[in-house]
Protein backbone atom coordinates (compact mmCIF):
# COMPACT_ATOMS: atom_id res chain seq x y z
CA UNK A 1 0.00 0.00 0.00
CA UNK A 2 1.37 3.42 -0.89
CA UNK A 3 1.43 6.48 1.35
CA UNK A 4 -1.48 8.92 0.91
CA UNK A 5 0.94 11.75 0.05
CA UNK A 6 2.85 9.86 -2.65
CA UNK A 7 1.62 12.31 -5.33
CA UNK A 8 3.43 15.23 -3.65
CA UNK A 9 6.90 14.30 -5.01
CA UNK A 10 9.00 14.14 -1.83
CA UNK A 11 10.39 10.65 -1.33
CA UNK A 12 8.37 8.64 1.20
CA UNK A 13 10.56 7.61 4.14
CA UNK A 14 10.00 4.95 6.77
CA UNK A 15 8.86 6.09 10.20
CA UNK A 16 6.35 8.56 11.64
CA UNK A 17 7.30 11.40 9.28
CA UNK A 18 7.13 10.12 5.73
CA UNK A 19 7.83 13.46 4.06
CA UNK A 20 9.84 15.71 6.41
CA UNK A 21 9.89 18.87 4.26
CA UNK A 22 6.21 18.68 3.35
CA UNK A 23 5.31 17.90 6.96
CA UNK A 24 7.23 20.86 8.40
CA UNK A 25 6.03 23.30 5.75
CA UNK A 26 2.42 22.37 6.51
CA UNK A 27 2.78 24.41 9.69
CA UNK A 28 2.68 27.54 7.50
CA UNK A 29 -1.11 27.12 7.41
CA UNK A 30 -1.23 27.04 11.21
CA UNK A 31 0.86 30.23 11.36
CA UNK A 32 -1.43 31.88 8.78
CA UNK A 33 -4.50 30.90 10.78
CA UNK A 34 -3.08 32.29 14.01
CA UNK A 35 -2.16 35.53 12.22
CA UNK A 36 -5.70 35.85 10.85
CA UNK A 37 -7.17 35.25 14.32
CA UNK A 38 -4.92 37.96 15.68
CA UNK A 39 -6.30 40.45 13.14
CA UNK A 40 -9.96 39.42 13.27
CA UNK A 41 -12.35 41.64 15.15
CA UNK A 42 -15.30 40.20 17.03
CA UNK A 43 -17.74 41.51 14.41
CA UNK A 44 -16.05 39.57 11.61
CA UNK A 45 -16.75 36.01 12.68
CA UNK A 46 -16.35 34.62 9.17
CA UNK A 47 -12.69 35.52 9.32
CA UNK A 48 -12.44 33.40 12.46
CA UNK A 49 -13.83 30.55 10.35
CA UNK A 50 -11.09 31.20 7.76
CA UNK A 51 -8.51 31.10 10.55
CA UNK A 52 -9.92 27.86 11.98
CA UNK A 53 -10.00 26.28 8.51
CA UNK A 54 -6.39 27.30 7.86
CA UNK A 55 -5.28 25.85 11.19
CA UNK A 56 -7.23 22.64 10.49
CA UNK A 57 -5.70 22.40 7.00
CA UNK A 58 -2.24 22.81 8.53
CA UNK A 59 -2.76 20.18 11.21
CA UNK A 60 -4.35 17.84 8.69
CA UNK A 61 -1.46 18.39 6.30
CA UNK A 62 1.08 17.59 9.02
CA UNK A 63 -0.75 14.31 9.61
CA UNK A 64 -1.13 13.68 5.87
CA UNK A 65 2.56 14.15 5.04
CA UNK A 66 3.72 12.64 8.33
CA UNK A 67 2.23 9.32 9.34
CA UNK A 68 -0.45 9.39 6.64
CA UNK A 69 -3.45 7.08 6.69
CA UNK A 70 -7.19 7.46 6.09
CA UNK A 71 -7.92 9.68 9.09
CA UNK A 72 -5.05 12.03 8.19
CA UNK A 73 -6.38 12.28 4.64
CA UNK A 74 -9.88 13.10 5.89
CA UNK A 75 -8.65 15.83 8.26
CA UNK A 76 -6.40 17.24 5.51
CA UNK A 77 -9.20 17.26 2.94
CA UNK A 78 -11.80 18.70 5.32
CA UNK A 79 -9.42 21.52 6.30
CA UNK A 80 -8.52 22.35 2.70
CA UNK A 81 -12.17 22.24 1.58
CA UNK A 82 -13.29 24.35 4.55
CA UNK A 83 -10.62 26.92 3.74
CA UNK A 84 -11.68 27.02 0.08
CA UNK A 85 -15.27 27.67 1.18
CA UNK A 86 -14.68 29.98 4.13
CA UNK A 87 -12.41 32.46 2.37
CA UNK A 88 -14.89 33.65 -0.29
CA UNK A 89 -17.73 33.60 2.26
CA UNK A 90 -15.71 35.85 4.59
CA UNK A 91 -14.95 38.25 1.73
CA UNK A 92 -18.64 38.34 0.73
CA UNK A 93 -19.76 38.78 4.35
CA UNK A 94 -17.68 41.95 4.56
CA UNK A 95 -20.27 43.46 2.20
CA UNK A 96 -17.87 45.36 -0.01
CA UNK A 97 -16.04 44.43 -3.20
CA UNK A 98 -13.01 42.25 -2.60
CA UNK A 99 -9.79 44.13 -2.13
CA UNK A 100 -6.99 42.02 -3.55
CA UNK A 101 -3.46 43.38 -3.52
CA UNK A 102 -0.86 42.57 -6.17
CA UNK A 103 1.05 40.77 -3.39
CA UNK A 104 -1.88 38.41 -2.80
CA UNK A 105 -2.31 37.76 -6.53
CA UNK A 106 1.42 37.04 -6.93
CA UNK A 107 1.49 34.69 -3.93
CA UNK A 108 -1.61 32.86 -5.14
CA UNK A 109 -0.32 32.51 -8.70
CA UNK A 110 3.09 31.35 -7.52
CA UNK A 111 1.48 28.77 -5.22
CA UNK A 112 -0.58 27.34 -8.08
CA UNK A 113 2.51 27.17 -10.31
CA UNK A 114 4.54 25.46 -7.57
CA UNK A 115 1.76 22.94 -6.98
CA UNK A 116 1.32 22.06 -10.66
CA UNK A 117 5.00 21.98 -11.59
CA UNK A 118 6.28 19.95 -8.64
CA UNK A 119 3.77 17.10 -8.28
CA UNK A 120 5.06 13.56 -8.70
CA UNK A 121 5.85 13.14 -12.39
CA UNK A 122 5.77 16.91 -13.08
CA UNK A 123 8.75 18.67 -14.72
CA UNK A 124 10.22 20.12 -11.52
CA UNK A 125 9.66 17.12 -9.24
CA UNK A 126 12.84 15.86 -7.59
CA UNK A 127 11.99 13.47 -4.73
CA UNK A 128 15.43 13.92 -3.16
CA UNK A 129 15.82 17.70 -3.53
CA UNK A 130 16.80 19.67 -0.43
CA UNK A 131 14.01 22.14 -1.18
CA UNK A 132 10.78 20.35 -2.02
CA UNK A 133 8.39 22.03 -4.43
CA UNK A 134 5.32 20.94 -2.51
CA UNK A 135 6.81 22.46 0.63
CA UNK A 136 7.28 25.71 -1.29
CA UNK A 137 3.63 25.42 -2.37
CA UNK A 138 2.55 25.13 1.28
CA UNK A 139 4.42 28.29 2.27
CA UNK A 140 3.22 30.28 -0.75
CA UNK A 141 -0.41 29.15 -0.42
CA UNK A 142 -0.54 29.85 3.31
CA UNK A 143 1.07 33.24 2.69
CA UNK A 144 -1.56 33.97 0.02
CA UNK A 145 -4.36 33.14 2.48
CA UNK A 146 -2.83 35.38 5.16
CA UNK A 147 -2.27 38.13 2.61
CA UNK A 148 -5.88 37.95 1.37
CA UNK A 149 -7.09 38.24 4.95
CA UNK A 150 -4.75 41.16 5.56
CA UNK A 151 -6.11 42.89 2.43
CA UNK A 152 -9.72 42.54 3.57
CA UNK A 153 -9.22 43.14 7.28
CA UNK A 154 -7.26 46.34 6.69
CA UNK A 155 -10.53 48.14 5.93
CA UNK A 156 -13.77 48.35 7.86
CA UNK A 157 -16.63 46.09 6.76
CA UNK A 158 -19.38 47.73 4.68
Amino acid sequence: MSHVAASDCERIRDGRVAQPANTASSLAFVVAGVEILRRTGRHRRWWSAVAAASITAGIGSVAYHGPGGRIAKVVHDVGVDALALALPVAVAADGAPARISPRTVALGAASVAAHVLTRTGAPLCDPDARVQGHAVFHVLAASAVASAARDQLARPPA
